[in-house]
């Protein structure tokens, strides 16, 4: 068995279905053994950035291990944005390139064409990278890369093989080496068991505020079992509202752009059971800060580096969150009845929830509404992004939605819904804005070729709305570059359709004939023809209580509501 073979058959034992690059010399041997295979497939992506997007979209759809790979110098620096975003979202992806001779110091800026020290380029946004040079070393750093990429907070890891490796014969010997993920230390498992039970118990106004660490615990269905047992209140961070959605008492999630009842139930708890949470507001957030002052933060993480934040008013559990809720919905905990509180809960939401629905979001809670059946739903960065998280609440839908939560890569939902489609073999609902749209659109030849089921929803208000509505604040009506007067502008989308292929339709008021459109299992480009006057609403002025938000509610109501 030579290394390439080896390789590849690793990936296949470890549930690897597809991966994702274009060739290049020095990795050909890899993908001539990828070819050879039924198990697994490799996709000709148009763009490395988008390969490494995909095996993210690959992976962020349940966590499981993504690859993607490039060949040597540009390939691989094409790919370093992605790199960072499976690093930022905190998913396992192998990135897989390789170099023709060993990199060593010298005193040239290049001694080799093309070649770069890759692993140190990529070493703080990886969990591990190395070169790998010898034959002695090919099995160890496999399994070490896997290991490190799948225990604990899980993250990216990079492999740069020599490439003349790849067809050197391995020992039998040495494909011998078993690979076991080390369970998680749980010691404090009985001390966070008696704290929940405890606080619980003397509190009137509780809430779970779950995280997207419930997601990669493969814990959403003890979640919700946990949380309908105990008939909590539960809040989201934005992102990981799709692991809040399965349960009863959903109440959507909070943040400086979040649903304004979510606030305002955040506001009003006295305990708050944080399960891989990472309660992101910067420390110094007046508002946030403001709102910890009458509440206890119980914090379970896996991530010690996340538990480091100073949080007011906290506890702090180093744990992974699938060992705690195993345990509580094994071992049933006591509560008090806090229907009071749901009550409380419900009248916000009821007084509250038509506040800041504008004509976007209307028009995506229509889309949101007829495409329940398609598996996931992929977000770009934007203001788009934010309609489609308003949306997905009003809606009521419990897809498996996926952004670009931390790291905020404009013009990787595309690539991610390749990706997804892929992992889930189902038809993916993609909304985009016109500027990021056109960041990675070579992949609409990867759809249009394979005839992949991808809805792509271009919500297009011809501006960069997020930056348009910053540049608003701090300078009034003067844009630069992100209005069609200020040098912003973009192309024919229809265009660009039947360039590629692929079946077009434009509104500018989403009705029921969309729905025909939605059932077939070809590609799709929608253009929703959107004012670029539609600003981000609502959101949280610096200072604000957190329940405060801009544009304001009638006075009367809101203290009438902050009374209760």
């Amino acid at each position: 068995m030579n290394v390439s073979e080896y390789f590849v058959d690793f990936l296949i034992e470890k549930g690897v279905t597809d991966v994702f690059g274009i060739p290049g010399g020095v990795i050909l041997d890899l993908i001539y053994e990828f070819n050879k295979r039924t198990e697994i497939k490799a996709h000709l992506s148009y763009h490395e950035q988008a390969a490494a997007f995909e095996a993210c979209g690959y992976s962020q759809c349940d966590y499981k291990l993504g690859v993607a790979y490039a060949t040597r110098g540009p390939g691989f620096t094409n790919m370093i944005t992605g790199i960072a975003e499976a690093f930022s979202e905190s998913l396992p992806i192998l990135f897989v390139t390789s170099h023709s001779g060993k990199i060593v110091g010298h005193s040239m800026r290049f001694e080799k064409e093309q070649e770069v020290d890759t692993a140190s380029m990529v070493r703080h946004i990886t969990k591990y990278a190395v070169a790998i040079d010898s034959i002695e070393e090919v099995v160890e750093e496999i399994n070490k890369a896997y290991i490190i990429a799948m225990e604990g907070r899980k993250g990216p890891v990079l492999l740069d093989f020599s490439a003349d490796l790849w067809n050197q014969k391995l020992n039998d010997h040495e494909t011998e080496n078993e690979v076991i993920i080390r369970k998680f230390k749980n010691d404090v498992l009985n001390e966070v068991i008696k704290d929940i039970t405890k606080y619980l118990l003397n509190s009137q106004r509780p809430i779970i505020l779950v995280g997207d660490g419930v997601r990669q615990a493969g814990a959403t269905e003890m979640l919700k079992v946990f949380a309908d047992d105990i008939n909590v209140p539960v809040l989201s961070s934005r992102c990981s509202q799709d692991v809040g959605a399965q349960c009863n008492n959903y109440y959507g999630y909070i943040g400086s752009h979040g649903i304004r009842y979510s606030n305002f139930i955040f506001a009003k708890a006295d305990l708050v059971i944080a399960i891989g949470n990472r309660l992101a507001f910067p420390i110094t957030s007046k508002s946030f800060i403001k709102a910890l002052a009458n509440k206890r933060v119980l914090r379970i993480d896996v991530d010690s580096n996340e538990l480091s934040r100073n949080i007011p008013n906290s506890v702090k559990y180093e744990i992974d969150a699938k060992v705690v809720l195993e345990e509580l919905i094994n071992k049933p905990i006591t509560v008090m009845n806090h229907s009071q509180w749901i009550e409380v809960c419900n009248k916000l939401k009821f007084e509250l929830k038509m506040f800041d629905l504008n004509l976007a979001i209307k028009n995506i809670n229509c889309i949101l509404n007829k495409v329940k059946s398609c598996q996931s739903i992929c977000c770009d960065v934007g203001n788009n992004e934010f309609w489609v998280s308003r949306s997905y609440v009003e809606s009521k839908i419990q897809n498996r939605i996926i952004y670009s939560k931390s790291f905020g890569a404009l013009g990787c939902s595309i690539a991610k819904a390749i990706g997804a489609y892929y992992f889930t073999k189902k038809p993916v609902v993609c909304f985009i804005g016109d500027q990021g749209f056109q960041l990675n659109v070579q992949e609409l030849q990867l759809i249009a070729q394979n005839q992949l089921p991808i809805y792509i929803i271009v919500l297009n208000n011809n501006s960069s709305g997020m930056i348009r509505s910053r540049e608003k604040t701090r300078y009034g009506e003067c844009y630069v570059h992100t209005t069609c007067q200020s040098g912003y502008s973009v192309p024919d989308i229809m265009g660009l359709a039947q360039a590629y292929g692929i079946q077009y339709c434009e509104y500018m008021n989403i009705n029921e004939d969309i729905v025909t459109f939605f059932g077939e299992k070809t590609p799709l480009i929608v253009e929703v023809k959107l004012g670029e006057e539609i600003d981000l609403e609502p959101n949280l002025p610096a200072g604000n209580d957190c329940e405060n938000m801009s544009p304001e509610i009638p006075y009367l109501l809101y203290k009438e509501l902050d009374k209760l």
